[in-house]
């Protein structure tokens, strides 16, 4: 029995751990998306090589 409560109690640690890892990684993609919208847009500009150079 005490198997069990540990075994269910690491599964829903781990659980938790892969939802905070699952959001922190869409959250990550859409700040990413937003920048590259925003900030640097994918049509040619005139400084835009700028931001390729570096």
């Amino acid at each position: 029995m005490p198997l069990l409560i540990f075994s269910l109690f690491f599964a829903v640690v781990f659980l938790l751990e892969l939802c905070c890892f699952v959001s922190d990684t869409i959250m990550k993609e859409k700040a990413l998306s937003r920048y590259q919208a925003v900030e640097h847009p994918r049509r040619r500009t005139c400084d835009r090589y700028i931001d390729l150079l570096g």
